[in-house]
């Protein structure tokens, strides 16, 4: 849990890129020439979920080293299903995790890791800490939650009447109802993950912007720009119809 006092330049919040390294490559590469042209350095803050249902979540975590390395200050923050490959990694996955791991897209993930059959996790396990140390680290060094200026940066979202400090990670990662239909605010404005908005199109409410727009099946993936702690624009992929990735900004109506 870390709170940053100073501002960036630019901040880009993205959300649950789901094994889509195709979409993520585009993203980056917008946020790469966008920070060119205003000779600056962003802080890039990954929401979470980085990994399941798409076919390429080891590449994802490569990308995600490297931006990591790339601009001083990104972090990630922890998904509900980042979490479970951290469990397996430390040996401490439940029976019970993977049977819902594996149902909610895992098979995809330990399948781009490994050709061993998907139940040898002990194997598995030892074979990404052995080709992927980077993962290892980069897992265990993701934050719940991060603060910078008036905004909260979180996978799932919030307990209305708890305190940051008090959030428990479970809620961090995986809460919907209670949070969702808050219509107060709170302490920060909450930028958030985990729950596929409606439009499909990134979402501001007067306490929280939703950025999942279900990346793996709509080929979208959304970013939030903050920028002088205000809300400047969204960034999100498309897919042209030359099946082309292509990332720019996008604005509400």
């Amino acid at each position: 849990m870390t709170r940053t006092e100073s501002l960036p330049s630019d901040i880009y919040a993205i959300a649950d890129v789901h094994g889509r390294a195709d979409l993520l490559e585009a993203m980056l590469g917008y946020i790469a020439a966008a920070s060119n042209d205003q000779q600056s350095k962003p802080v890039v803050i990954f929401l979470g979920d980085l990994i399941d249902r798409g076919p390429d979540s080891p590449k994802v975590l490569d990308q995600v080293c490297s931006t990591l390395d790339l601009y001083p200050g990104s972090r990630l923050i922890l998904g509900n299903h980042d979490f479970y490959l951290r469990e397996l990694l430390r040996g401490a996955l439940t029976y019970e995790d993977a049977v819902n791991w594996m149902d909610w897209g895992g098979v995809a993930t330990m399948s781009a890791y490994s050709n061993r059959p998907v139940p040898d996790f002990e194997n598995i396990a030892a074979e990404i800490r052995r080709v992927f140390p980077h993962h290892v680290d980069l897992l265990e060094n993701a934050l719940t939650f991060k603060e910078i200026g008036r905004f909260c940066f979180v996978h799932a979202g919030i307990r209305p009447g708890v305190q940051l400090a008090n959030q428990s990670e479970y809620d961090l990662r995986w809460i919907r109802a209670g949070f969702l239909d808050h219509m107060d605010v709170f302490d920060h404005v909450v930028l958030h993950g985990h729950t596929i908005t409606k439009s499909l199109r990134p979402e501001v409410y007067l306490n929280r912007i939703a950025l999942d727009t279900g990346a793996y099946r709509t080929s979208r993936l959304s970013a939030a720009v903050i920028r002088r702690d205000e809300l400047s624009h969204f960034v999100c992929t498309e897919l042209t119809e030359a099946g082309i990735v292509q990332a720019g900004e996008w604005r509400p109506d």
